[in-house]
C-alpha cells in the first residue's frame, strides 16, 4: 500500500515552468508587435493621403482670366467666362453657379484642367445689365473661388 506524504507538493520543476511562461509571453510579443505593424501601416497610409490632399487644396489657384455677356442671333443671353490654372497641380472643375439678387443657376462640369492651362465656358443665362453676377466655381478637391462681375 501506498501512502502519500504529507506536506509535500509535486510539480513542475523550474526551468521547465520559465521555459514555458518565456514562450508564451514571446508568442504574445510577436502577436502584438505584428498587429500594432499593421495598424500603423493602415494609419500611415491614411495620414498619408489626408496630408497630400489638404496640400493640394491649398495648392490649388484659379484665376478668372475674362468673363462677357453677349447675345446670341436669336436674341437669347448668354455669359462666357475664361479661367487659368495658376497651380502647378492638375485640378478638376466640378461646378460653376452664376448668383444674382433674384436667381441662382448651377452647371455641372467635368473639366480637368492642367497647370498653366485655360478653360473656358459658354452658358445660356439671362443677365440683367448692371445688375451684379456672383460666378462661384467650385472644383473637385472642395476649394471654392468666387468672382463678382457687372454686365454693362
Amino acid at each position: 500500500m501506498y501512502w502519500p506524504r504529507i506536506g509535500t507538493k509535486r510539480a513542475l520543476s523550474e526551468i521547465p515552468t520559465a521555459a514555458v511562461l518565456l514562450a508564451g509571453v514571446t508568442m504574445m510579443g510577436l502577436f502584438l508587435v505584428a498587429w500594432s505593424n499593421t495598424s500603423l501601416s493602415t494609419n500611415q497610409v491614411e495620414l498619408d493621403a489626408t496630408f497630400s490632399n489638404k496640400v493640394n487644396k491649398l495648392t490649388e489657384e484659379i484665376a478668372v482670366e475674362k468673363v462677357w455677356f453677349g447675345t446670341d442671333s436669336n436674341s437669347k443671353k448668354f455669359i462666357n467666362m475664361t479661367l487659368s490654372n495658376t497651380s502647378s497641380l492638375g485640378l478638376s472643375i466640378t461646378e460653376v453657379e452664376f448668383v444674382n439678387s433674384t436667381d441662382t443657376i448651377t452647371f455641372s462640369a467635368s473639366n480637368d484642367v492642367l497647370p498653366d492651362q485655360v478653360f473656358s465656358i459658354e452658358e445660356f443665362y439671362d443677365w440683367s445689365s448692371g445688375e451684379s453676377v456672383d460666378v462661384i466655381v467650385t472644383t473637385a478637391r472642395g476649394n471654392i473661388f468666387t468672382v463678382q462681375v457687372l454686365p454693362q
